[in-house]
């Protein structure tokens, strides 16, 4: 039987940003909609560099598709920017290239990083609610800023990093539905599941469904 949405909920704040990153370890792009599948946001880190024998090539291995910029096409196709004319080559020798790991659930080199997490959401100042002292994050702490979606919560109901608490709940974005599972180790934000996949769109309320 399909989840049926509950029709009220607290409304939390709004989305304020949409990150995709269509190739890993590459820089992303900020659509102004996206349709979130239960794999997670549609195109996100749906490729990436593998050499020769197919096997993935990582941003310490090679430290230029940093460099890169990646965006998806209407027609679904890796459009690259920064890379030159052969960038999967330059980076990785010949015969690399940019893989397609499209299909259900299907990953270039395995899984996804994030197998049970599918989608990293943060909110606004997220990173000022959690420096200490002077200011400033822990070691190794990752402010989010590959996270799919930046939340601007509204302060009268839930302060800036109020999402790590919401673990176990369900959140309304868009006519998304998502599932808060985990806090990540050396990053801020949560990672949701995708319970009823839907479209969300920048200014979509966020609305906490559960307590």
């Amino acid at each position: 039987m399909p989840l049926q949405t509950p029709p009220s909920g607290v409304v939390v704040g709004a989305v304020a940003l949409l990150r995709r990153f269509p190739l890993r370890s590459a820089a992303g792009e900020l659509p102004r909609r996206a349709r979130l599948l239960p794999e997670g946001v549609e195109h996100d880190r749906r490729w990436q560099l593998v050499d020769a024998s197919g096997a993935p090539v990582h941003r310490r291995d090679a430290p230029g598709i940093a460099a890169l910029t990646a965006s998806v096409g209407a027609d679904g196709v890796l459009h690259l920017a920064g890379g030159g004319p052969a960038p999967a080559e330059e980076l990785a020798g010949p015969g690399a290239r940019f893989a397609d790991g499209a299909g259900p659930g299907a990953r270039p080199g395995g899984d996804r990083q994030r197998p049970d997490a599918p989608v990293h959401l943060v909110s606004e100042g997220a990173s000022e609610a959690a420096a200490g002292d002077d200011g400033c994050l822990p070691d190794g702490c990752d402010p989010g800023e590959r996270a799919n979606a930046v939340i601007a919560l509204d302060p009268a109901v839930a302060p800036a990093g109020a999402e790590r608490g919401w673990t176990g709940r369900r959140l309304r974005v868009g006519t998304a539905v998502l599932l808060l599972t985990r806090t990540p180790r050396r990053c801020l934000g949560v990672y949701a599941d995708v319970l009823v996949p839907g479209e969300v769109a920048v200014g979509d309320l966020v609305v906490l469904l559960d307590g």
